[in-house]
């Protein structure tokens, strides 16, 4: 939201025109479908020299130039190999490929998809000229196909409601365990090989996995499912100052001794600040741990959660306090003494079912020292957050096996009084 903000507050500064049927400016280049819009965004050389967006009407957020890329908070792009926006038929929803950002070339033609306020909205869109600073495209917008637009296809573990939806650059990873003659899901992972880190974990707790019968097992060992070059181990946090705290906790899988050895795998495990991971983490995790045991006396039917660090957000130039440990120190990049991403907030988004109703409430919580150690309900409560505010800030879509419409719905909320504290 922050980065949001910033931009407004640049087209404030720079009389900068957004792109309603309104406001866009009309050119003279030659359009490719009977229609469309043509605009100019600005910001292709040099935002100091004159900055734009593009918001078309009905679209919560606007997208703009960055880098001499297509950038939105909440959209993500797709080429197209066709030359002209008429020639662009079917909207590409289960191709892999989609980004965030994607490099801006002239003639190349787009798919851009949004999170809207109440429904996912599409456009198409195709640059017509580069011209110093200037960038001038062609957009019509298109009416989003029936189904659910963002589920992840593949793997069937990856179409578990607690699974966010699968980055194809990073290394999907499954755990399962066998629990009276049944195969289950213990809990997944989505590794980021340049980060040397998880995006997230994701796992679920029902009557099965929620129970409490076994004890922390302290099993370390390197995850048998990720590839060898990409492993990391023991020597990744030697005396670097940090704990090495679970993404899934170890108290979060206590069902039987396999499903909590699996979380010490070091592929779980981030590099977090020994106040913090003692702490006031440690504490939210027992909060969601109770909505996610309260399964066992029918409060839920279940609960879907899934947590990390922000990837995208790292810990940069930092000295923490000694411990027993070392020092916990960072570079300007965000990495440990070893090289392992050291994130600068944790998150956690958490989905409840009881029939066929959910609700959904997400946190997101500085990684610093100071945090109260012991936190009440309010403490806990200041670091709530709605699941489509946590996906604006990591850039992660949470939920996205849900039914669109309710995933639209439930993301938008974040009501305390949903939950027992």
């Amino acid at each position: 939201m922050k980065q949001i903000l910033s931009i407004y507050m640049l087209l404030l500064g720079w009389m900068a025109t957004g792109c309603s049927d309104n406001e866009a400016i009309i050119i003279e280049n030659e359009i490719t479908q009977e229609g469309a819009v043509t605009l100019v965004l600005k910001g292709y050389e040099s935002a100091s020299e004159g900055f734009s967006i593009c918001q078309p009407e009905g679209f919560t957020y606007p997208f703009y130039i960055q880098d001499q890329t297509f950038h939105g908070d909440t959209y993500w792009f797709v080429r197209s190999d066709a030359g002209r926006l008429d020639a662009m038929q079917d909207i590409p929803v289960q191709e892999s490929g989609w980004q965030q950002s994607i490099d801006i070339e002239e003639e190349s033609a787009y798919w851009a998809w949004c999170m809207g306020a109440d429904r996912y909205r599409f456009l198409k869109f195709r640059v017509l000229d580069i011209e110093g600073n200037n960038v001038t495209i062609e957009y019509v917008e298109e009416d989003a196909p029936a189904g659910n637009l963002n589920a992840n296809t593949g793997d069937a573990y990856l179409t578990e409601y607690e699974m966010p939806c699968l980055n194809d650059s990073n290394v999907f990873v499954a755990h399962d365990v066998t629990v009276d003659g049944k195969q289950i899901l213990n809990y997944a992972l989505e590794w980021n090989a340049a980060k040397r880190h998880a995006n997230w974990v994701a796992f679920s707790f029902d009557k099965t996995t929620s129970a409490d019968e076994v004890s922390r097992t302290d099993a370390w060992a390197v995850d048998p499912g990720l590839p060898s070059d990409m492993q990391t181990e023991e020597a990744d946090h030697k005396s670097d100052g940090f704990d090495k705290g679970h993404l899934c906790a170890s108290e979060d899988r206590v069902y039987v001794k396999e499903a909590n050895e699996q979380t010490f795998y070091y592929s779980n495990m981030s590099p977090q600040l020994n106040d913090f991971n003692g702490g006031f983490w440690r504490e939210l995790e027992a909060q969601v741990q109770a909505w996610g045991r309260s399964t066992a006396s029918g409060t839920y039917d279940k609960v879907y959660v899934a947590k990390g660090g922000t990837l995208n957000d790292l810990l940069v130039n930092f000295t923490g306090t000694k411990v027993q440990g070392g020092t916990p120190t960072t570079d300007a990049n965000g990495f440990t003494i070893h090289g392992l991403a050291c994130p600068a907030s944790y998150f956690m988004a958490i989905l409840a079912q009881k029939g066929n109703e959910f609700h959904a409430i997400a946190f997101l919580v500085p990684h610093q020292e100071g945090l109260a150690r012991n936190p009440k309900a309010e403490d806990l409560q200041r670091y709530v957050v709605s699941v489509d505010e946590l996906e604006r800030k990591t850039g992660i879509d949470f939920f996205c096996n849900l039914d669109d419409a309710v995933e639209n719905q439930v993301e938008a909320e974040a009501v305390i009084n949903d939950w027992k504290w």
